[in-house]
């Protein structure tokens, strides 16, 4: 007898873009995996890349170290475009900027139901009960979020110091304490 596996025992597939894939995504990435690894390996799949992109480069050095001082290793992070395969893959897609989750919408306008940026998911979430009612959650999440705008946006840190990598990494661990709880079925 085949027995299927129960929704709530699949990863959530989140899909964080930035611009470059070399700062704001992979730290989003890499600080998400630490914290769900920290809840017992909750089913939510992480990963991260950029719009355009810069394939083939480490992380932002500055990005990097906010990771390292937070308990999270940065070693490894390749940077990569995003793709119509990772795209269709997430369940999930945050963006740091407006004007990133609009040119995903613009260029795969079929995938928008599924792109938040990270302040609007965070705020979507927290407005939500907690359940298992998995097959609904962008259906959900869709339904109470309020409109994203510039005055959500998480500024980008590249070339900019350790002052406002270490207020970027802020705003975004802010965020995650929002999402990944919201995110934890089971």
């Amino acid at each position: 007898m085949t027995t299927q596996p129960d929704d709530r025992d699949l990863p959530v597939r989140l899909l964080f873009v930035c611009t470059a894939n070399i700062a704001r995504s992979p730290y989003a990435e890499r600080r998400a995996a630490q914290r769900l690894a920290g809840l017992g390996g909750a089913p939510v799949a992480v990963s991260s890349a950029g719009i355009p992109g810069r394939p083939g480069r480490s992380m932002d050095e500055q990005m990097a170290s906010q990771l390292r001082s937070r308990g999270a290793d940065p070693e490894g992070h390749v940077s990569r475009s995003l793709t119509t395969e990772l795209l269709s893959a997430a369940d999930l897609v945050v963006t740091f900027e407006f004007g990133q989750r609009m040119r995903v919408i613009d260029t795969w306008p079929d995938q928008e139901g599924k792109v938040f940026g990270l302040r609007q998911l965070g705020d979507a979430l927290a407005r939500l009960p907690f359940d298992a009612d998995r097959q609904a959650l962008v259906e959900r999440v869709r339904a109470v979020s309020a409109p994203d705008s510039m005055g959500w946006d998480v500024r980008d840190p590249h070339g900019r110091g350790s002052k406002a990598a270490r207020a970027c990494s802020d705003d975004i661990d802010a965020a995650l304490r929002q999402i990944l709880p919201a995110l934890i079925w089971g």
